[in-house]
């Protein structure tokens, strides 16, 4: 707000006197302080890459063993619900991406 509505709120005589007890100097030292290089390692998130319908019906039937997606309606419960968690956390398909092509409803996918 000090730089947009011009307020002068900031302290800025505390973060100064970290640097040193003069002020001219403090603020040398602040500016080769913000300026210098630094080795930080950061955080890179990565975007996530979407998989496509035709390449996520291809795990679908490899990983089940099935000719078309929506045969995996027919498993048993439990083995259907080991696919289904199977190819969101291993494979990354979204919940409304196994929706769409297996026929199994999100409210099954998501409590998996």
């Amino acid at each position: 707000m000090d730089y947009v509505k011009g307020y002068n709120q900031t302290e800025i005589d505390f973060v100064l006197n970290i640097f040193d007890t003069d002020r001219e100097k403090a603020i040398r030292e602040f500016i080769k302080h913000i300026n210098k290089d630094d080795d930080d390692k950061c955080l890179v998130i990565q975007k996530k890459q979407r998989i496509t319908d035709e390449d996520a019906k291809k795990i679908i039937r490899e990983l089940c063993k099935i000719e078309n997606a929506t045969d995996l309606q027919n498993f048993e419960k439990v083995k259907r619900n080991l696919y289904l968690k199977d190819m969101r956390i291993n494979y990354g398909l979204s919940i409304r991406q196994i929706e769409r092509l297996t026929g199994i409803s999100r409210g099954i996918i998501q409590r998996i």
